[in-house]
């Protein structure tokens, strides 16, 4: 069976945005079968509406599935996992949060359904949360706080700021290690 891998985008991105792209080549060429969802209104985000087209994309969780997200596509993807309350095979967030973010309250419906930490540890077994000290948009130490309450392996970079294009991060090769690396 081909491993499947979901990549969800943040806050006013889209799939072919960022380092999305790239990593979506190089997991092909290593015969994923890779998925980079378009979340709907990326501009305007609505809690319920990004879990809702989770729910309706990935038809049935499989416990080799990886689930990356970038920054607000991190709580979207852990609000998922949450919902589903399934195993899968590994978890990767690059520059979440999973708190309110003083900068962004316009993001502020994503955390006001509080996640059940134990029950994503018992269904994820790998699960690593990569953050740059120079992060511009979600300071670091939420990042961090992140990696603290799922227990993950922490990566903290610098000169990568929030990875995004407009940064000039257009390939993030700390996620393909990680991946390769399982």
């Amino acid at each position: 069976m081909q491993k499947r891998v979901f990549i969800t985008h943040g806050y006013t991105a889209h799939s072919k945005k960022h380092w999305f792209p790239w990593l979506k080549v190089r997991l092909e060429n290593q015969g994923f079968l890779v998925k980079v969802f378009d979340m709907p209104n990326s501009t305007h985000p609505d809690a319920q509406e990004w879990l809702a087209y989770h729910q309706a994309e990935i038809s049935a969780i499989q416990e080799t599935d990886i689930f990356i997200g970038h920054s607000l596509g991190c709580i979207a993807t852990l609000r998922f996992l949450a919902s589903q309350n399934q195993k899968i095979g590994e978890l990767i967030l690059v520059a979440g949060f999973d708190l309110a973010l003083p900068n962004l309250p316009e993001l502020d419906s994503f955390m006001q359904q509080k996640l059940d930490y134990a029950q994503l540890i018992t269904n994820i077994p790998k699960r690593t949360v990569i953050a740059s000290f120079d992060d511009d948009v979600v300071h670091y130490s939420f990042t961090q706080q992140l990696a603290v309450n799922l227990q993950a392996k922490y990566i903290e970079l610098n000169g990568y700021k929030h990875f995004t294009e407009r940064q000039g991060i257009t390939e993030l090769p700390q996620v393909l290690d990680v991946i390769e690396n399982r």
